[in-house]
């Protein structure tokens, strides 16, 4: 109960922190909109963080699930270092050190994120109030058989191709009993703010089956690498180096969300792709419009906790009418609850919210195209 109330009162902070940068922007934007560009980058930092404290909690709640597929880390950090300069201590220079080709691994990308944001943030607060620098580096390295290169426990890496992740800052450091402690779920050196921190962030980095390594000494800054393997596979490289290309779909959708908000913004999202949208508050007025409709829906996307008839009834009672009819599920339930409810093979697909613009096209590029296939 203690350590639940200490993880509790460190979530309420690091929530109420986020809320405060969010209200704060949009307070900016409401003074001056011809501004709002310069906000909006600020605003989209404070979700992600938001988005991975809920993954971390459904991960300790053993309701989270990793989901590997490639993905350019080159990308994904480039883009993280760009928004958290927008959020970060302006004291604080972040300098990022990246190749210009593509890195790829395997790897999910909600939790590679993850990663990536705690190890800049730590950063950035292990140096203070004061002027300092983080530099963030991506190169690829390879692990010789000879056992010599040891992980933070002294454990040899195992030998082969990896991608390593470097973060240094010239903060304060730390001594030897810190760094024994610092991947302990509820340790910290804050004040405020306690959590799962750097045990998330290991936990992540060992179901990616990658190491770390930790260099730290009190007043001469902290280094922490991240080894991820390489993808080898050509066909995942094939992937990545694909040009994308602006995508549209058509037709009718049925939205089930009892959120207005988020029913308001996920409709206009879908407008803007090119499909029209009929609107659901629930499961039992979502069945009403299907049957009414059934000549033009071509889909269905629907929320799981919705009153009076939920998604779960909702899902089970479309599939009697039509068993082909694809079902996209938007959900703040992580993915091993939803599954435990209904078959994996019986979803087209799952859309974790909060979710991007991108996100949404290539969920709905993937199962039009598969559905038409």
């Amino acid at each position: 109960m203690e350590s639940l109330g200490v993880l509790a009162g460190g979530i309420a902070h690091d929530f109420n922190n986020i809320l405060a940068i969010i209200m704060g922007n949009c307070s900016l934007i409401e003074m001056d909109y011809k501004k709002a560009e310069n906000h909006i980058p600020a605003i989209k930092t404070a979700v992600e963080r938001a988005a991975g404290l809920c993954r971390q909690m459904l991960t300790y709640a053993g309701k989270g699930q990793t989901v590997l597929s490639p993905l350019n880390i080159v990308k994904l950090v480039d883009e993280l270092v760009k928004m958290l300069k927008m959020t970060i201590n302006q004291n604080i220079a972040i300098i990022p050190i990246l190749p210009t080709d593509i890195i790829s691994v395997k790897g999910d990308e909600n939790q590679i994120r993850q990663v990536v944001m705690n190890l800049i943030i730590n950063a950035s607060e292990a140096i203070g109030d004061g002027h300092g620098k983080v530099l963030v580096s991506i190169a690829k390295s390879e692990i010789k058989a000879d056992l010599s290169t040891k992980d933070h426990l002294g454990n040899a890496i195992p030998p082969g191709q990896y991608v390593c992740l470097e973060v240094t800052d010239n903060g304060c450091g730390m001594d030897d009993e810190t760094k024994l402690r610092i991947f302990e779920p509820f340790y910290t050196t804050k004040f405020t703010g306690r959590g799962l921190g750097m045990s998330a962030v290991l936990g992540i980095i060992n179901t990616h089956c990658g190491r770390m390594q930790l260099i730290s000494k009190p007043g001469q800054g902290t280094t922490f690498k991240v080894y991820l393997p390489v993808i080898i596979s050509e066909y995942d490289e094939l992937r990545l180096n694909a040009p994308s290309e602006p995508w549209r779909g058509s037709g009718t959708i049925l939205l089930a969300e009892d959120e207005e908000q988020i029913r308001k913004v996920a409709k206009g999202l879908l407008q803007i792709l090119g499909f029209t949208v009929i609107e659901a508050v629930n499961g039992k007025e979502a069945l009403e419009l299907y049957l009414k409709h059934v000549t033009d829906i071509v889909l269905v996307i629907t929320d799981m906790g919705m009153p009076i008839m939920n998604g779960y009834e909702l899902f089970h009672e479309l599939k009697k009418l039509d068993h082909n009819l694809p079902i996209i599920i938007s959900s703040g339930f992580g993915d091993v609850a939803i599954s435990s409810y209904i078959a994996p093979e019986d979803i087209a697909g799952i859309i974790s919210k909060p979710y991007t613009f991108d996100q949404l096209r290539e969920m709905l590029r993937g199962v039009v195209e598969g559905v038409s296939a």
